[in-house]
């Protein structure tokens, strides 16, 4: 007797873990977001007042300020901690997605997996911390399909190298029968002039 075959999984089986992985993304690209705008705020002064320019726009007197110098570096001493935390939070939120796809045997889409560091799990923000750049290590260029996006990971220096090339995404019959119809519709026009 033949063994019975497992029922196969329906469509939307997964929908549960495929949830729980966005929520882990999402989380880790708000804790992120969140612990590098406090960073990239600019700051004017203006005569009395100093404005600090992080999306509200709110006036800092130097009367509401306490002239108390170890209270402000206790103060930003916690600013630097809690930004160090919320960036490694966002790194665990990573390494729980990464570890719950593993498990679950579930990929990840292109996107989000590219959109990490492998190494130490650092959700790159291009300019924040990785560089990208195109490179072509042909002579001369002269090679388009050699084009190789490189990002370069600023808190590790890990290198990812991805191709850039378009993949023939038609099969050869359906590019046969594209080339035939091109072929046949360009004739017939000429034919009426």
């Amino acid at each position: 007797m033949a063994k019975a075959k497992a029922p196969k999984e329906g469509k939307n089986s997964k929908s549960h873990i495929k949830a729980r992985l966005e929520f882990l993304h999402r989380a880790a690209e708000y804790l992120q977001s969140v612990s590098k705008s406090p960073d990239q705020a600019e700051v004017a002064t203006t005569g009395d007042s100093t404005v600090v320019d992080n999306g509200a726009h709110e006036p800092f007197t130097p009367q509401d300020a306490s002239y108390d110098t170890g209270q402000l570096i206790s103060t930003s001493k916690n600013q630097h901690t809690s930004k160090k935390t919320l960036s490694n939070l966002s790194r665990v939120s990573i390494s729980h997605m990464r570890g719950v796809s593993l498990k679950t045997q579930t990929r990840l889409p292109v996107p989000v997996k590219r959109s990490h560091c492998k190494r130490c799990d650092t959700l790159q923000l291009p300019g924040v911390n990785c560089t990208r750049e195109v490179t072509n290590a042909s002579r001369g260029r002269k090679k388009p399909w050699a084009d190789v996006l490189v990002v370069h990971c600023l808190v590790c220096g890990t290198e990812k190298r991805f191709p850039q090339t378009d993949r023939k995404s038609t099969k050869l019959k359906q590019r046969k029968t594209q080339a035939s119809a091109s072929a046949t519709g360009s004739g017939s026009g000429s034919g009426s002039g």
